[in-house]
């Protein structure tokens, strides 16, 4: 009692300030409630630790694509060559300084990679190796499949969902090693036009061991290859061809456009009051349709279409247009509606001298040459001369060509 009461007389002259017990029972709260938040982050770390050491393990198992050839044994009539199936793995295996590693960002290539087919061609002995890899940003595992052939990776692609299991050897890429991959594939050379115009080719299959054949073919005969269940109808361009490397557009921010190196639509005609630019748009771009009709064959390479066209009303009221592919001129007529109406072969393109395309029907000729200006009131680049005119001139900066038309 003395003790409280000493206590009492020491305290009587001071005042407690506002919320100065409540600020004391927060303190508390707060002493409590660290001591939970430390006891649960321990927990937490620890649990942290124990599921970090889960996904570190998922997370560096090798890629595995689930695909077949992963794991298959060696086909074709290099398959016993253990010698050779060795150096084509060692070769594939030779570092990371292979530039083909870094295409597509390749960022994992732990898994083991296996030849599953080993053969002779008119290159000499080749193989088809395939590695599960994983790319940058993705966690889902890819396959990639590469030539092997002469101590070098030829050639190599990884499977987006869409792919086309073509190579080619040699410097005239006249060596195509092909996969069937699970389907069959056809081949054709040197289409054949008929007197109607129209183009018809000869297909035959592509067969060999473990599902790859060894084709030879010029570039200049033409090769196409198909992958389906039948074999394209002699008068059936409407297929999409399998494509090698040499064939896709370059991945470059910048490369030349393909053939005469135009681009861009050339009026060759004032437009008729009140028409449009062009008939309605239709479903097939010109080239897709003039394949449809087997006028034109097939696209294999990106730069077998050329990026320009010349076009016009004609008197008649019909809509033509003139594009390039594969070194020749092809022309398509539409009636108003966008409808099919002729088409028109106009010969071989010409990087030196004017383009001269005549229409059916006396509907007039083309005369194209890009750069230039053309007829009685020099237009730019494209005129459609009327029907009955002998001669036109050709303006090359300040100098006239006279050019006959036939």
């Amino acid at each position: 009692m003395e003790l409280k009461q000493a206590m009492e007389a020491a305290t009587a002259d001071l005042d407690v300030r506002p919320g100065f017990v409540g600020d004391v029972m927060a303190g508390a709260r707060r002493r409590q409630t660290r001591k939970l938040v430390a006891v649960t982050a321990a927990v937490a770390l620890l649990a942290g630790v124990v599921t970090g050491v889960v996904l570190t393990r998922s997370s560096t198992l090798p890629p595995d694509s689930g695909d077949h050839r992963l794991t298959a044994a060696p086909a074709g009539d290099l398959a016993g060559d253990a010698d050779f199936v060795s150096r084509a793995l060692a070769t594939w295996n030779n570092g990371p300084e292979q530039s083909w590693r870094q295409a597509g960002q390749v960022k994992d290539l732990s898994a083991e990679a296996n030849v599953f087919w080993a053969g002779t061609t008119p290159e000499g002995p080749a193989a088809l190796v395939a590695q599960a890899v994983r790319l940058d940003g993705q966690s889902e595992s890819r396959t990639v499949v590469g030539l092997v052939s002469g101590g070098n990776v030829v050639d190599r692609e990884i499977d987006f969902g869409r792919e086309s299991g073509l190579f080619q050897l040699g410097k005239e890429r006249s060596t195509h090693i092909v996969q069937t991959l699970g389907s069959r594939v056809f081949w054709s050379v040197n289409p054949v036009r008929g007197g109607d115009g129209r183009l018809t080719r000869a297909w035959q299959e592509a067969t060999g061991p473990g599902g790859v054949a060894v084709v030879s073919a010029k570039q200049s005969d033409r090769p196409v290859f198909v992958r389906g269940d039948t074999a394209p109808a002699p008068d059936d361009f409407t297929r999409e061809p399998l494509t090698a490397r040499e064939d896709k557009r370059p991945d470059n921010a910048f490369y030349p456009h393909p053939g005469l190196g135009w681009k861009g639509r050339l009026l060759a005609a004032d437009l008729p009051e009140g028409a449009p630019l062009t008939p309605p748009a239709r479903a097939l771009s010109p080239d897709q349709e003039l394949r449809e009709k087997a006028f034109l064959d097939y696209a294999v390479g990106w730069n077998d279409i050329g990026a320009w066209m010349a076009h016009a009303w004609l008197p008649d009221g019909r809509h033509a247009e003139v594009i390039e592919s594969l070194g020749e001129l092809y022309g398509l007529i539409h009636r108003p509606d966008g409808e099919f109406s002729a088409a028109v072969l106009g010969g071989p393109v010409s990087a030196v001298e004017p383009m001269l395309v005549p229409l059916p029907d006396g509907q007039g000729t083309f005369v194209i040459r890009y750069g230039t200006r053309i007829g009685p009131d020099e237009r730019p680049d494209a005129w459609l001369a009327p029907a009955g005119t002998t001669e036109v001139t050709v303006w090359e900066g300040d100098t006239p060509k006279v050019v006959p038309l036939p």
